[in-house]
């Protein structure tokens, strides 16, 4: 079925599972739930289960599991009864994340599991994916990271079986992305991505200040190369230049074109502070992307995308602030588009 799935023109992929839980259930994330949507794995499994139920029958394709923010070390600064959580059930509760996205998904009839894994920036208290700055870790330090937290799955050969695709997310970091190039040159073989983030309103260099043809490059040069690339969590506006950097890059470096993922947020003018762990209003000029709804912004970056035909598929979904509401507007339109192309 995943081939099957996968074969598809364009994929949706659900949305923002941290703020649908803050949003329309009210769960409260603190400096005391560092892991963030990956505690309800410990604290309410079956609210996570609901949510995820939620965006499937939105008419997601793809969910992604509920380990973003998930490690070992993470777990081990979360206190439960008082006690932090062991290694050998943090273990346990990362593995579960597989089994309630593919229940979720069930609740629709199909559809694939992409396990989420964020940068290493995601798992420090305050989060730096968005600055990506991780202090004195070197590329070695980021390869051992990525290594150890993926193993944790891939030794599993049960839970490996259930991933249909692996998803490195939000990365901000050069160093970061040829870390996750590595790992998984070595690792047993399963469809990937890399996307990354583009924060700044003021330049579209990832946070480090690499270059979007820089960031090709190292998504692509090499064995083994990932079968998608894009972005996530950037403002809607930014997308449509940035894809345009990326395909320039890739044409002009001779690389084959392969899938493009781009799930932007849907915050609007707000940005997350980090360290208040708070949404705030950002002044700056607004673009049409951010007038229009979000939906109808994300239809017609498919439609451009679509039109210069260069990309193998597209899979297109969305971040922060992304309801099941706004994942089923922008089904009905992706329906609606894909209806009138083939009639």
């Amino acid at each position: 079925m995943a081939s099957s799935i996968l074969s598809k023109p364009i994929l949706l992929l659900d949305g923002g599972l941290g703020t649908t839980l803050e949003d329309e259930h009210l769960i409260k994330f603190s400096s005391l739930t560092p892991l963030w949507s990956s505690h309800l794995l410990i604290s309410s499994p079956e609210t996570l289960s609901k949510v995820q139920s939620d965006f499937s029958r939105a008419g997601a394709d793809i969910i992604l599991t509920a380990t973003y923010q998930a490690s070992v070390c993470g777990f081990r600064k979360t206190l439960v009864d008082g006690e932090p959580v062991r290694d050998e059930d943090a273990k346990r509760y990362m593995l579960s994340s597989i089994q309630i996205a593919r229940d979720a998904i069930a609740s629709r009839g199909e559809g694939l599991v992409a396990l989420s894994l964020g940068a290493y920036g995601a798992t420090m208290s305050p989060s730096t994916e968005y600055s990506g700055k991780y202090g004195s870790i070197s590329g070695s330090d980021l390869v051992h990271f990525h290594l150890q937290r993926l193993d944790l799955f891939a030794s599993n050969k049960t839970a490996w079986a259930s991933v249909d695709i692996v998803a490195f997310e939000t990365l901000p970091r050069l160093d970061e992305v040829r870390a996750v190039r590595q790992v998984m040159r070595n690792a047993p073989a399963k469809p990937f991505w890399i996307t990354c983030v583009f924060p700044n309103l003021d330049t579209d260099s990832l946070p480090d200040g690499s270059s979007i043809g820089e960031v090709v490059a190292a998504m692509l040069e090499g064995d083994r190369p990932p079968g998608a690339i894009g972005l996530n969590c950037t403002k809607i506006g930014k997308v449509k230049k940035i894809i345009l950097q990326f395909e320039d890059a890739i044409t002009q470096q001779g690389h084959c074109y392969p899938r493009l993922v781009i799930y932007p947020d849907g915050a609007g003018n707000q940005v997350y502070d980090t360290r208040t762990q708070q949404w705030v209003t950002q002044t700056h000029q607004t673009t049409g992307a951010e007038v229009r709804s979000w939906s109808e912004s994300m239809i017609g970056l498919v439609q451009e995308v679509q039109r210069r035909g260069r990309w193998k598929s597209i899979v297109v979904g969305g971040c922060c602030k992304t309801s099941p509401a706004m994942i089923q507007d922008l089904r009905t339109r992706l329906d609606k588009y894909l209806n009138e192309e083939t009639s």
